[in-house]
């Protein structure tokens, strides 16, 4: 029996070839049924999550002889401020960074969100399309 005849007999079609991402037919997935069946592990979180937990925790430090209770993120702040003030030229590189950044998203935040009031004659116009569709249903 030829290798041909074996496929053909056997598992595969004969015009169907293995390659370069043509997988075997019997090692694909099957048509309906997950590739994750177990899915996503709930109460799972990403880098992200994980680094913004961290820095919102609180820590005690010594600060002028006395505990203090900070966030990590403030304190991380505080020590890339004293390093600039102190003459360490990246960390007042990142420290002028951090604040335009932060101006800028301020900024944005501020201009972005206008709303104009609608009109007198729009809020007429709402008003009887309100009014009508009440009568309509009573």
């Amino acid at each position: 029996m030829s290798n041909d005849e074996e496929r053909y007999n056997g598992r595969q079609d004969p015009d169907y070839e293995v390659g370069d991402r043509r997988p075997p037919k019997h090692s694909r997935y099957k048509l309906g049924v997950s590739g994750n069946p177990n899915g996503r592990p709930k109460g799972s979180v990403n880098l992200r999550t994980r680094v913004t937990q961290q820095l919102r925790q609180t820590v005690t430090v010594t600060r002028n002889g006395r505990p203090v209770k900070m966030r990590k993120a403030d304190l991380i702040a505080l020590q890339i401020v004293d390093a600039a003030a102190k003459g360490d030229l990246k960390a007042a590189v990142l420290a002028v960074r951090l604040d335009d950044e932060a101006s800028i998203a301020a900024s944005k935040a501020s201009t972005e969100e206008t709303f104009d009031l609608p009109s007198q004659e729009n809020l007429r116009f709402i008003a009887n399309r309100l009014s009508g569709l009440l009568g309509e249903g009573e």
